[in-house]
Order: structure tokens, then C-alpha cells, then sequence
């Protein structure tokens, strides 16, 4: 990533509340800034939540279909 590129995304995550710079000299310092991540970390957590229960009724379907299947193969070579 060029110089440029990086300041530009340090500026949008500066504006944004997210992180705070210091030059002192040459150097730049970042840290996280008063905005942390609270909102979004909240955000993907209920989505998280719901795929979760979405994949674990998921798993259920496939268990299930996966004993019918080797069920109806015993009747078969019966």
C-alpha cells in the first residue's frame, strides 16, 4: 500500500471516531479513539446469534436426512 493510500484510510477511520493520530517529528501514532467498535461489535453479534441457530437447525436437517438415508440403504439391501 502507498503512503498516500495508507493516510487516506487512516483519515476516513479518524473522522469516523475510530482511531486517533499523533505526528511528533516524522512520525505518526495511531490509537484507537474515543469510538470504539461498540455499535458494530453489538451489530454483528445479533447476526451472529441468528446464524448460529440457523446453522445448528441446519446441522438437524442434514442428521436427519443422513439417518434416513442410511436407514432406507439397510431396508434396501434387506
Amino acid at each position: 500500500m502507498t503512503l498516500t493510500g495508507m493516510k487516506k484510510h487512516v483519515g476516513v477511520l479518524e473522522q469516523a471516531g475510530l482511531v486517533t493520530t499523533k505526528k511528533i517529528g516524522r512520525v505518526r501514532t495511531c490509537q484507537l479513539g474515543p469510538r470504539r467498535l461498540e455499535e458494530e461489535t453489538a451489530w454483528l453479534e445479533r447476526y451472529r446469534q441468528r446464524w448460529d441457530e440457523r446453522f445448528d437447525a441446519l446441522d438437524k436437517v442434514v442428521e436427519e436426512l443422513t439417518r434416513k438415508e442410511k436407514s432406507d440403504e439397510r431396508k434396501n439391501r434387506k
